[in-house]
């Protein structure tokens, strides 16, 4: 199964609410991973610490060949990350980046976003494809307007619909995927340098996130060089 056929499997049945925030089973996206791609396995890329003693913790899944990160801040039941976390919390975050990784892939990636069920992919967020990586993608957004291969790795989000600034963390997200190099991860920074210091400004946890992801695929595609 590909990318378009897993984005549309329903995850309600096995999903969680906690503070207002949406949990998927890890287990059952682990379990719904293996069916669609039996070779699919995922690993713990080194931890990230803060000068505050906070911990974020990544994970990375490979499935159908592409391989994707998640990041998450080992947090507390407030959903406040926590200092010098203990091996309980660390374990518990790892297992969220799996499944947050896991969507990556499609399956539940709609209940980031705050659906309640399956939808088009948002017309907030456009992701436009890299000319020369148009034959190699295999889970392009489903709309033909999405892409223009006169703008390489551009991202364009729409700051007047919704929060802005998590449209802008998924589609670094979705885009991220693409990269194939290092030089892919740099170019798709240099291109929306400009959208990044705006979030920076606005949110500079989910700067942060990005910033994060960037450094952790750019040296997972120096290991595959």
């Amino acid at each position: 199964m590909d990318y378009k056929e897993l984005r549309k499997i329903d995850v309600s049945k096995y999903t969680e609410k906690k503070n207002g925030l949406t949990y998927l089973s890890w287990a059952w996206a682990v379990d719904q991973l293996l069916l669609a791609d039996p070779k699919a396995h995922w690993f713990y890329p080194e931890f990230q610490r803060w000068g505050n003693g906070t911990v974020m913790v990544f994970c990375t899944v490979v499935a159908n060949d592409i391989a994707r990160t998640a990041q998450l801040p080992v947090m507390d039941y407030r959903n406040k990350p926590i200092a010098e976390p203990d091996s309980f919390a660390v374990n518990t975050a790892m297992q969220r980046a799996l499944a947050k990784a896991i969507a990556l892939h499609g399956i539940g990636l709609y209940i980031y976003n705050g659906e309640d069920v399956p939808p088009d992919l948002g017309e907030d967020v456009t992701v436009h494809k890299p000319a020369k990586q148009a034959t190699k993608v295999t889970a392009p957004p489903p709309k033909e307007e999405f892409f223009d291969d006169s703008e390489p790795w551009q991202l364009q989000v729409d700051k007047t619909k919704g929060d802005w600034t998590v449209a802008t963390v998924e589609a670094v997200n979705m885009l991220i995927g693409l990269a194939k190099k290092p030089d892919d991860v740099n170019n798709i920074y240099k291109v929306n340098k400009k959208l990044f210091e705006e979030l920076q400004t606005a949110d500079e946890k989910k700067y942060d996130e990005i910033f994060a992801l960037f450094k952790t695929t750019k040296n997972d595609l120096k290991g595959n060089v």
